[in-house]
């Protein structure tokens, strides 16, 4: 095991990464629901869109919570069939204040949309992510031929930050993340799961300057909540059990995706 960075303060507190506020059920009692993360020691949060009206939703969060909520906006593999022209330019006028431009990316195990189809658009929206210089948040789900192809396809977008979110992949998989891409992982409470046992040594392996932490709520509840509704409130199990695999202590764990999290997303807390 690593030596832990020196450089890396005190406790600062958790940061969801990647959470769904703009869906239900937890856009109905957000107030509720951000006050739960508060109290868990969740400082901040990056509400995340998938398609035009949970974008714009996401952005109404923010204004609303400004100092607790960043967005992200997109259009996830699975949305893009409804897509059209008139969604791309309302997307690139809302990119200019979003700290990031997902989820996107392709979905070849539902496949919802053409495999094509979602290329095409994968394409189109990696060019907005360079052409504004924006992080990306990739939702990236296949089998082991689909990542060695995925991987390969996104070295020609060289120089973006790229995140695999709710990373669900092993060892080899994040291999080739760090050595082709030079990418990041975020861990979700996937990694408490009982039969996650691939992920939790692909987190084992990470580089510490590499990950960071989510919920993806309202989904994938970590356990002891997994099948419930899932909430920011929750990523302190995942960080707790990510310390576990790590070998070092929760307030180290923090602080250190905490420090990814604002490095790579460019966040700005309050005082």
């Amino acid at each position: 095991m690593e030596d832990v960075p020196k450089e890396l303060g005190k406790k600062k507190g958790l940061v969801d990464t990647h959470c769904h506020l703009n869906m239900p059920p937890l856009v109905k009692n957000v107030e509720e629901v951000i006050a739960r993360a508060k109290e868990s020691g969740v400082i901040k949060v990056i509400v995340v869109g998938i398609n035009p009206k949970t974008n714009r939703k996401a952005i109404e969060l923010h204004n609303k919570f400004p100092d607790f909520v960043s967005f992200s906006v997109g259009f996830h593999p699975h949305e893009i069939k409804n897509i059209k022209e008139e969604h791309y330019k309302e997307l690139e006028k809302q990119l200019s204040s979003a700290c990031a431009i997902g989820e996107i990316g392709l979905d070849w195990v539902k496949e919802h949309t053409p495999k094509k189809q979602q290329l095409e658009h994968f394409e189109r929206l990696l060019d907005l992510a360079k052409k504004y210089q924006k992080p990306v948040i990739l939702h990236f789900r296949g089998d082991e031929n689909f990542w060695k192809e995925g991987i390969n396809f996104l070295k020609g977008w060289q120089g973006l930050k790229l995140v695999f979110h709710c990373f669900t992949g092993g060892k080899e998989e994040l291999r080739q993340i760090l050595e082709k891409l030079d990418g990041f992982v975020s861990f979700s409470g996937i990694i408490t799961f009982k039969n996650a046992e691939k992920i939790r040594e692909a987190l084992k392996f990470c580089p510490w300057d590499r990950f960071f932490l989510e919920t993806d709520a309202p989904f994938l509840a970590p356990e002891p909540f997994r099948g419930k509704t899932n909430e920011p409130a929750y990523v302190i199990y995942t960080a707790q059990k990510a310390s576990e695999v790590k070998k070092i202590s929760l307030e180290e764990l923090i602080a250190i995706t905490t420090q990814n999290a604002i490095k790579f997303f460019g966040l700005k807390l309050s005082a």
